[in-house]
C-alpha cells in the first residue's frame, strides 16, 4: 500500500459516514412532514428538514431518537459516531510518525478498521432507510384531511 492508497481509503470510508448522515436527514425530514400533515392547520408546526441541513452527526441522532423507538439502531449509530468521530479528527495523523509521514505499520493496521466503518456505514443506512420505510405509506398516501 503507499500514501495515496491510504488517504483514498480513508476518503472512502468518510464518504460512508457522509451518506449515513445523508440517510438521517432524510429520515427527520420525511418524519417531520408526517408531522406537518397529521397536524394540518389544527396548530402552527414551523419544523422542516432544513432545520437539520448543516447538524452534526451527533444533533442527527438526537433527533433521529426523538422520532423512532429502536433503541439497538440509537446506541448502534452512536458507536458509529465515535468511530467516525475517531476518523475524522484522528484517523489520519493516527497514522503520521513525528516527522509527518505515513507510518506504514500503524496505516496497515488501521485497513481493517476502515473497511469496519465502511461496512457499518452501509448496514446503518439500510436500518434506517427500512425505518422509514414503517411510515412513508402514511407521509405519501394517506389521506389525513377532516373528511379523508
Amino acid at each position: 500500500m503507499n500514501e495515496d492508497d491510504f488517504y483514498l481509503k480513508v476518503a472512502y470510508a468518510l464518504s460512508g459516514c457522509q451518506l449515513v448522515e445523508q440517510e438521517l436527514k432524510l429520515y427527520i425530514t420525511e418524519a417531520l412532514q408526517l408531522v406537518a400533515k397529521c397536524i394540518d392547520g389544527k396548530m402552527p408546526f414551523k419544523m422542516e428538514g432544513d432545520d437539520y441541513a448543516d447538524s452534526s452527526l451527533e444533533r442527527l441522532i438526537q433527533t433521529f431518537k426523538k422520532l423512532n423507538d429502536n433503541e439497538q439502531l440509537a446506541k448502534d449509530l452512536n458507536r458509529f459516531k465515535d468511530e467516525r468521530n475517531f476518523l475524522s479528527h484522528r484517523g489520519i495523523t493516527h497514522c503520521l510518525d513525528y516527522e509527518g509521514e505515513l507510518f506504514y505499520t500503524t496505516a496497515d493496521e488501521m485497513q481493517e478498521r476502515l473497511a469496519a466503518i465502511q461496512e457499518e456505514a452501509k448496514r446503518l443506512r439500510t436500518e434506517i432507510h427500512l425505518e422509514a420505510n414503517e411510515f412513508r405509506a402514511h407521509l405519501w398516501f394517506d389521506d389525513i384531511t377532516k373528511n379523508g
